[in-house]
Formats: C-alpha cells, structure tokens, sequence
C-alpha cells in the first residue's frame, strides 16, 4: 500500500511538472505582447494623400510695380500735367496724362483789363521699357496728345500732336525714378491750318512706383 502511494504521487509530479511545461510554451507562443519582431511583417506607412488644393503660384502676382504717377520738375516747360503708367506686364506701360491750367493775366485783346483762361490737355501713350536688370531703364513710347488752350475759345486754341518719345529712367530706389527723353512728332494747331514737325525735349520726370 505504501508503495502504490509513492508511485502515484511521483505520477501526479510528474503530470503536473509537464502540464506546467506545455502550459508555458503555449504561453509563449499565443503571447500578443512576445518580441517577435524579426518574423512579424510590418505594413508600410500609407502614402499622404494628394492635395486637392491647387499648388501656389511661383510667381507671386507682385513682380513688377503695375502703377506709377509722373509729374515735371518746374524747369520752364509745360508743368501741368501727370501721367499715371498702369502697368499691362513686366516692360509695357499704358500712360495716360492729364492737365489742367487756369491762368489770370492781361487781355491781350484789351491790355487794361485782366482774363483768365481755362484749358486742358489729355494724352494716351504705349511705354515699352527694354528689359534691363540695372538702375536704367531706357523706354520707347508712341503718343497722341490733344490740348484745348482755352475753353472760350476752344476751336481756335484746339492742338493735336502725334509723335514717338526715346526715354530713360533712373532708379534712385524701387519706388522713385527720374527719366527725360526726346522725341519727334507732328502737331496740328490754329484749327488745324498750322502743321508743324520737328523734334522736342522733355522735362525731367519725377515718377513714383507701386
């Protein structure tokens, strides 16, 4: 009877010492958290996805001043006028000028008595600027001026001139230049019976650009 006993408890031992060992190898083996990451297959990180937003455009819609306003330096010429440059691209202007003079003096027609006149002039250009990376920009502008130099005697005072000005400007700094130039046209006068042609100067031009 004793020794059936002895065997029996090495039998249940021995069951129980191997239960123990298979327990912990499945234990090991259907593990979740088991650092098994050199037979694990590690998905690749999805691509980002394509933006449906449109990309941005390089240039910047700024890369040249699209407006200017230009007047004459008071050196004895015909100062009423400004020009305002309304940028088309890069090297193309449309100049549009415009002037208005009201002047009080003598009548000539009675030299005791004083008058004063009203006019104006307007005149439409096309600038083209020659592409220059340095401070001087030299330009080439077709132009058409029509001026009324007095109202009360608007046929009579009426001019139209057609002509071509070769120009330069100079930067002093991004947002101001100077510029003078010369050109040739041909003006009609006096009710148009006087025509005239010749070559002309301008006064120096103070612009400011933005």
């Amino acid at each position: 009877m004793g020794q059936m006993t002895t065997k029996l408890s090495t039998l249940a031992l021995t069951a129980l010492i191997t239960t123990g060992f298979v327990g912990t190898a499945f234990a090991q083996e259907e593990d979740p958290f088991a650092d098994d990451s050199d037979s694990m297959d590690i998905p690749a990180e999805p691509a980002p996805a394509a933006s449906s937003e449109p990309a941005a455009s390089s240039d910047g819609g700024g890369d040249f001043p699209q407006m200017a306003i230009s007047t004459a330096f008071p050196t004895g010429g015909d100062t009423g006028r400004a020009s305002l440059l309304w940028g088309l691209d890069t090297d193309t202007y449309l100049d549009i000028a415009f002037g208005f003079n009201i002047n009080k003096g003598p009548d000539p027609a009675m030299p005791m008595d004083s008058a004063t006149t009203i006019g104006t002039d307007i005149g439409v250009g096309y600038r083209m600027y020659k592409p220059s990376e340095g401070k001087i920009r030299p330009y080439m502008e077709p132009l058409v001026r029509l001026a009324i130099g007095d109202f009360s005697e608007a046929g009579d005072t009426l001019t139209l001139g057609v002509g071509a000005i070769m120009g330069v400007d100079y930067a002093l700094m991004d947002q101001f230049t100077l510029g003078v130039g010369i050109g040739a046209g041909i003006v009609f006068a006096d009710s148009f019976d006087t025509i005239s042609l010749g070559l002309f100067t301008n006064n120096i031009n103070a612009t400011f650009w933005w």
